[in-house]
């Protein structure tokens, strides 16, 4: 159940930040070649190293050490863009930088991860399938963006119609996620 959710989610969210972006707006993120690469040495990099010191200096168990190095390289969840549309921000800049760390994200988690953990001499037995990952973050990310994007940018009355229930659907299900986890931890 929560499974479904979290998918209704992401796709949700992600639909629902097309509808509020442009392409010259996506255009104006993407130059931006000092942030773009702060956001991906941050988060393909710092992060992932990060996860290996703090799992190494508390003597974490296997299963948590495999845990927090398996989150930590997994650079662009849905919820920044949610955060940005929670907080009124930079929604565009949000969702842009968020596509752009889950496409790079799908293709370098399964080495970032498989690196950390081989280096840590734990997680031998873990599998990681690169092509399902990539294929989920293609479907529940990128795709939904695009066709919010598309709409606006051929039927913005269509696209600002739709993009308060999407919204919507995003918000409940975005507090149905989060107490999913709280309760399920």
């Amino acid at each position: 159940m929560l499974n479904a959710v979290t998918v209704i989610f992401i796709a949700a969210t992600m639909f629902a930040a097309g509808p509020g972006a442009t392409v010259s707006a996506l255009r104006g993120v993407f130059t931006d070649v000092p942030l773009l690469l702060l956001a991906l040495i941050a988060n393909l990099v710092i992060v992932p190293l990060l996860g290996w010191g703090i799992g190494a200096l508390f003597s974490l168990s296997s299963a948590s050490f495999i845990a927090l190095v398996l989150v930590a390289s997994s650079p662009g969840g849905p919820f920044g863009a949610k955060l940005a549309m929670v907080q009124s921000g930079e929604v565009v800049g949000g969702a842009a930088t968020q596509v752009l760390l889950a496409s790079v994200g799908s293709i370098t988690f399964a080495p970032t991860a498989g690196g950390l953990l081989n280096a840590a001499d734990v997680g031998t037995d873990v599998s990681l399938d690169a092509g399902a990952l990539i294929r989920t973050v293609a479907l529940l990310q990128l795709v939904p963006f695009a066709i919010g994007l598309l709409i606006r940018r051929y039927a913005t009355p269509t696209a600002m119609s739709w993009h308060r229930p999407a919204a919507a659907v995003s918000n409940v299900t975005f507090l149905i996620v989060l107490a999913g986890m709280l309760l399920g931890n």
